[in-house]
């Protein structure tokens, strides 16, 4: 009997993964949240300014069936500079953001999209005074805090993904914030790995889905100088007028 229950106690206390309360899910919405909040925040105390992330596209709504399984790439420092690496349009496009200057390749390619629009009158009016603003949230910095509690947050336990044990969780907002952001029907499902990074997104609203597996989510202060430098001769350059023109017909 004493073997028995010395047996039982080296179960129990063997086993703190099992004994341990699981980490509630409004936490964890938190901490995956929190280093992206930090990124595009006006003011914050984290040094990381900048992100580096790779994925791969699982699924996407109309996506040609040669593009699935393609890269995509994302660099972006605040409050500025973004590069992309990613299909568009049916093709691979390399699009950057240096301020107020954009360069995109294979510039070929896009013009003969551009030339395609003019001709077909599905380009809107250029705004010769539009200019780019710096990247932020849609919310003021004092209430960025408050973002994991106007999620509605969903546990789907866990599950894994490359290997890797992740945390499942479904968010939508709140039904007010969802109509002052005009974004009814939107929800996301997202997988957390243990240091709190996102493995794995599916964004959807009816009639359209985004999945993406992510290969790398990595926060610095800053990113090379290099990573907004155009490369190849295949590059145009787009002032922010033509790329306002460029992003409504590809919306519309």
């Amino acid at each position: 009997m004493k073997f028995l229950r010395l047996l039982l106690a080296a179960l129990v206390l063997g086993a703190p993964g099992q004994a341990r309360a699981v980490e509630h899910r409004y936490d964890v919405v938190a901490k995956l949240l929190t280093p992206f909040i930090s990124l595009l925040a006006k003011t914050t105390q984290s040094p990381n300014r900048a992100l580096l992330l790779t994925a791969r596209l699982e699924r996407l709504t109309d996506l040609p069936p040669e593009l699935a399984g393609a890269k995509a790439e994302l660099a972006l420092q605040y409050p500025d500079k973004l590069r992309l690496h990613a299909p568009l349009l049916g093709e691979v496009f390399t699009v950057c953001r240096n301020g107020q200057q954009i360069w995109a390749a294979p510039g070929s390619k896009l013009q003969t999209l551009l030339d395609a629009a003019v001709a077909e009158k599905r380009l809107p009016k250029p705004d010769p005074k539009y200019r780019l603003e710096p990247f932020r949230l849609p919310l003021p910095d004092k209430q960025l805090v408050l973002l994991p509690a106007l999620l509605q947050v969903q546990d789907g336990g866990m599950e894994n993904v490359a290997g890797k044990p992740c945390r499942v969780l479904t968010l939508s907002l709140m039904p007010e914030l969802e109509r002052s952001l005009e974004l009814e029907g939107w929800r996301a499902r997202v997988w957390v790995d243990a240091a709190y990074k996102p493995a794995r997104l599916i964004v959807a609203k009816p009639g359209w889905e985004l999945a993406v597996r992510f290969e790398t989510v990595e926060f610095s202060p800053r990113l090379p100088a290099t990573t907004w430098r155009p490369g190849g001769d295949d590059v145009i350059e787009i002032d922010a007028p033509r790329f306002q023109q460029l992003m409504q017909a590809i919306v519309r």
